[in-house]
């Protein structure tokens, strides 16, 4: 019978020891509250067993599970990454919980660039239907990136809802404006009703498209709640994962255009997960990028503005948020049973 303590004593001390190289191994990916916590935990533990009391049957397991480190909601903190600049701005939401993960200069007004063609689409896919033609006018003379419209030409709207996300083109956004609105102010004004009735309080629009504007402009938490939206819309998030498409129109003279696009999200088909969403680069802007990211433990939804290295920051904060995620998972499987800091996968 003591020989039998004695060897679930010494289970329990493997545990212990193995705790400590979670904290030593795993310490960046862990916040200063949780990790003084479980130290302090594992200091317990050891103590107990120097006592001799760790061969009793009793408090091993209780401590842990009334630890606050473990069960305690998290806040929305900064990345202690280093990225590209400290002066752009993001936030990482929780889609299914609308929490807030992480933020930094979240509030900061800035340039949308693209970004704000998610609510470009949102708007014509309520009031237009894809079978729908439209004939384009002057509207399509615009800068920046283009499909490739001229005046009089005629497209669907659903080829001008694929040129929007695939190529992200400028062209495609002022026709569809025109189309709903009758010109690209009326259609504006659309934009920040709809804006404001999600809740976007330092958000003004002045273009479909998002080329230079000194009076246009929003905040990352403000984009988020537009992307939420976005994310609701399944026929929307097509549009959004194609990394490739081909699109048709009919020039003035009847002849059969046709162009074949690339997504301008490189992040497609490369990063584990990303369903996409929507890019931005101006020169006022810098590089911008909404991304929804969705894997069998977890979806995030992150929102990156004013960046210099858009793709490399977008990896380097949703890797941070993943890591701490399963670190934390396995913590709360750790409070509900010791034995299964030995059975949780990728923890070293």
């Amino acid at each position: 019978m003591n020989y039998r303590k004695r060897r679930r004593s010494f289970s329990r001390v493997l545990i212990i020891i193995m705790l400590i190289g979670i904290l030593v191994l795993g310490f960046r990916y862990l916040g200063p509250v949780d990790t003084k916590g479980l130290i302090t935990i594992a200091e317990t533990k050891l103590n107990s067993f120097s006592s001799g009391s760790l061969f009793t049957t009793t408090s091993t397991t209780s401590t842990i599970s009334t630890s606050p480190t473990i069960t305690s909601t998290p806040k929305a903190t900064s990345s202690s990454l280093e990225l590209s600049t400290q002066d752009e701005s993001y936030v990482l939401i929780n889609p299914l919980t609308n929490q807030i993960l992480k933020s930094h200069n979240a509030d900061k007004q800035r340039a949308p660039a693209s970004t704000l063609k998610l609510i470009t689409g949102l708007i014509a896919f309520e009031r237009l239907k894809e079978t729908d033609l439209v004939q384009v006018g002057t509207e399509v003379n615009v800068e920046g990136s283009r499909l490739g419209l001229r005046p009089g030409d005629e497209i669907s709207v659903h080829d001008l809802l694929t040129a929007l996300y695939v190529n992200s083109s400028n062209d495609a956004a002022a026709a569809l404006a025109v189309n709903i609105s009758g010109s690209i102010p009326a259609f504006a004004q659309e934009m920040n009703d709809f804006a404001a009735n999600l809740g976007c309080q330092s958000t003004r629009f002045t273009t479909p498209h998002g080329m230079p504007d000194p009076d246009q402009y929003t905040t990352a938490n403000d984009l988020s709640k537009i992307a939420g939206q976005f994310l609701q819309n399944e026929k929307l998030m097509e549009f959004v994962n194609k990394t490739h498409a081909t699109v048709q129109w009919k020039d003035a003279q009847g002849v059969v255009r046709q162009a074949d696009l690339q997504n301008t999200n490189r992040l497609l088909e490369i990063y584990p997960g990303n369903q996409g969403l929507k890019t931005g680069t101006t020169t006022e802007a810098g590089q911008c990028l909404v991304s929804y990211v969705s894997r069998p433990d977890g979806d995030f939804l992150l929102v990156l503005l004013g960046s210099k290295q858009r793709y490399g920051d977008t990896i380097k904060i949703l890797d941070e948020a993943w890591a701490e995620q399963r670190s934390k998972a396995a913590l709360r499987g750790l409070a509900k049973d010791p034995r299964s800091l030995i059975l949780s996968p990728g923890i070293f």
